[in-house]
């Protein structure tokens, strides 16, 4: 929204000024220098609202895209009225113009139809400024900008439908379907960017590699249904333990990766130690009762310019350490 906002904004300054030449060959010269300074201050509204429009909130932006169009439209129709129909023709579509511009943002539609009461009431302006008698062809303006209003506000309302179907895609993609943490793939791809990201800012990088233990027990004595009762509970264990700005994914089957960005050896394992004794502490309700288990976890920290897959191995072998030294603990690599 903010995007497409500062965008449209962006295109439409310099498109304002470029009327100017047309304002100076049909109008007069005061009405001219009149325009002049409407579009002038117009444009510069626009480029303003291109520049700040991240930092409103995206309903807010758009409504002062057409705030400032229906303000400086307006004084503009104004001072054009004096002059011939042919010339107030081409003035009088900015109303349409307007109405147009709600197809561009993906919105409720009870959010488009908010917005088009701003260009509504240019229209208004318009035909009270214009006396225009409620013939046939006073309807025939309504009727048209209706249409348009109403085809910008469906338009807008399929492009949410399609954006929050696409998103939901997307997500579905990058998070595994049982515990709803990242997939191994999505890891990946973040465990590398966390890798470009260090290398820049200079900072340390730990990933754990977390492994149930026996949990094909689990598995026999509860069934799979049991199982993904478990799996879901160290999810919400890893969401719990785990800073906002670290990453918990299932790696495959019962091995979960987590990657903790500026973070140290010493605060990786006091991360590492708080996950394995709130696993241990975990009493999972299950279809025939209650399991109880616990984990193994391998740590390493990333040496400068390390490749993410040996810092995985690293992790990696440091979990099959921690298994063969008897499971329920934490080894570093």
């Amino acid at each position: 929204m903010r995007l497409r906002t500062a965008t449209f904004a962006r295109l439409l300054a310099p498109l304002t000024l470029a009327w100017i030449p047309l304002d100076m060959l049909a109008l007069g010269a005061a009405d001219a220098m009149s325009a002049l300074v409407l579009r002038l201050g117009l444009a510069g509204g626009l480029f303003a609202l291109s520049r700040h429009a991240w930092r409103l909130p995206r309903f807010t932006a758009m409504a002062l895209l057409l705030a400032l169009q229906a303000v400086g439209f307006g004084l503009l129709q104004w001072r054009v009225l004096p002059h011939d129909d042919a010339l107030r023709i081409g003035y009088g579509l900015f109303p349409y113009l307007m109405a147009a511009q709600l197809a561009l943002f993906p919105l409720p539609w009870w959010r488009n139809l908010l917005a088009a009461l701003v260009a509504a009431s240019q229209l208004a302006l318009l035909l009270a400024l214009e006396g225009a008698p409620a013939d046939a062809l006073l309807w025939n303006r309504v009727w048209l900008f209706g249409l348009i209003v109403t085809v910008g506000t469906w338009t807008g309302q399929a492009q949410l439908r399609l954006l929050v179907r696409l998103l939901a895609a997307r997500r579905d993609a990058a998070h595994d379907p049982l515990t709803g943490l990242a997939n191994r793939r999505h890891a990946t791809a973040r465990l590398q960017a966390a890798c470009a990201a260090a290398d820049r800012r200079n900072e340390p990088l730990s990933v754990l590699m977390l492994d149930l233990d026996r949990f094909k027990r689990v598995n026999d004595h509860h069934g799979h249904a049991g199982g993904d009762c478990v799996l879901v509970a160290l999810a919400q264990v890893l969401r719990r333990e785990l800073r906002a700005s670290d990453l918990a994914a299932r790696h495959g089957g019962e091995e979960f990766l987590a990657v903790l960005p500026d973070c140290d050896r010493i605060d990786a394992l006091a991360t590492a130690e708080r996950i394995r004794l709130a696993v241990a502490a975990m009493h999972v309700p299950v279809p025939d009762g209650v399991a109880q288990v616990t984990l193994s976890i391998g740590l390493a920290t990333r040496h400068a310019g390390e490749a993410p897959d040996a810092l995985v191995a690293r992790a990696d072998a440091a979990l099959y350490r921690a298994k063969a030294s008897g499971r329920n603990r934490c080894m570093v690599g």
